[in-house]
């Protein structure tokens, strides 16, 4: 059995990293800024509230600690601030603390992007990669929350955005925890990034049309152009891996489950 501790374990991700990691019968700590909210605790874990920024006491949730898997998000200016010096405040405590190997959660071509938050997630892989722990990396395609999220929020308008030329490959979180638990267990070799995709490339009108049928909006599906460095990145297939298509729940999957849920 192996002590894990997941930062940002209170997140989307963490949460599920701890709850396959309970399952597969470690201990987990799930490390977070913030209390899980009512009701999303998961049984067997044991939490601690710490923020990376300021901590300078990691012990309550180091002690024992076999490996890291860090979760971190967030698109805000703090956020960014958390990947870099709150990822060398950590990686310094894990190392006193004789931890041996971790585990980074980033973005697929993380590298090629000149978006803010693309170049802080890029800093904080370099600062696990220079680090003396044993790093493996795990680069992941974007996931169905957030395509729903653009369509959710286009939807109370009226309008379901279609980016017009923009194709992405998502995948469920679920099964980013999966591979996330695997690579904390020792899968895969040492000092090694890991690019995962989902299981099909489907452009946002396609993404559009499934979100549609399962929710039942009446909102108008219509091609925008999506505008930036984000927009450039995935017009120009930056968000595509098919050769590494692991995920196994498909977008539609994905939906009809969480209409039943």
């Amino acid at each position: 059995m192996t002590r894990m501790l997941i930062v940002g374990g209170t997140g989307r991700v963490g949460t599920a990293v701890a709850a396959q990691a309970v399952e597969r019968g470690h201990e987990v700590v799930a490390l977070s800024r913030h209390a899980p909210a009512e009701g999303s605790a998961i049984p067997g874990v044991r939490y601690v509230q710490l923020d990376l920024l300021t901590a300078v006491d990691f012990d309550e949730a180091m002690e024992g600690v076999d490996v890291l898997v860090d979760t971190t998000d967030g698109v805000s200016r703090a956020s960014g601030r958390v990947f870099t010096q709150g990822s060398a405040n950590l990686l310094h405590a894990a190392a006193r603390w004789g931890i041996a190997r971790a585990v980074l959660l980033s973005i697929v071509n993380v590298d090629r992007c000149n978006l803010r938050y693309y170049r802080t997630k890029t800093a904080q892989e370099s600062a696990y990669r220079e680090s003396v722990l044993e790093t493996r990396i795990v680069r992941a395609t974007q996931f169905h929350d957030l395509v729903t999220g653009v369509f959710r929020t286009g939807a109370k308008g009226g309008i379901v955005p279609a980016f017009g030329g923009v194709r992405l490959q998502p995948i469920a979180i679920d099964d980013v925890a999966s591979i996330l638990v695997d690579t904390a267990e020792g899968a895969g070799r040492a000092e090694t990034t890991f690019t995962v995709g989902g299981p099909e490339v489907l452009s946002f009108r396609e993404m559009a049309a499934q979100w549609k049928a399962a929710t039942g909006s009446r909102g108008l599906v219509l091609r925008l152009r999506m505008p930036g460095a984000i927009g450039a990145f995935w017009r120009s297939g930056g968000a595509l891996i098919p050769e590494h298509a692991v995920g196994l729940i498909t977008y539609r999957q994905w939906l009809q489950a969480r209409e039943r849920a």
